[in-house]
């Protein structure tokens, strides 16, 4: 089952939110090599809300 909300954002000040609870996500920087310059990627994070059906327990290698 695909996710609805986006793994990645362009805008690091958007505030993403779980699709199954509403609780906000953490937004995490990555960044990728493109045309010999670093370029930065926010990912954004799981749902750390225990009561959430799209609870990923902290630790979890994502």
């Amino acid at each position: 089952m695909t996710e609805a909300a986006p793994h990645t954002t362009r805008d690091p000040r958007a505030e993403r939110r779980c699709a199954a609870c509403g609780e906000p996500r953490e937004v995490h920087a990555r960044r990728h090599k493109v045309l010999g310059a670093w370029v930065p990627e926010w990912a954004v994070g799981p749902c750390r809300n225990p009561r959430c059906e799209r609870y990923e327990p902290p630790g979890d290698a994502p």
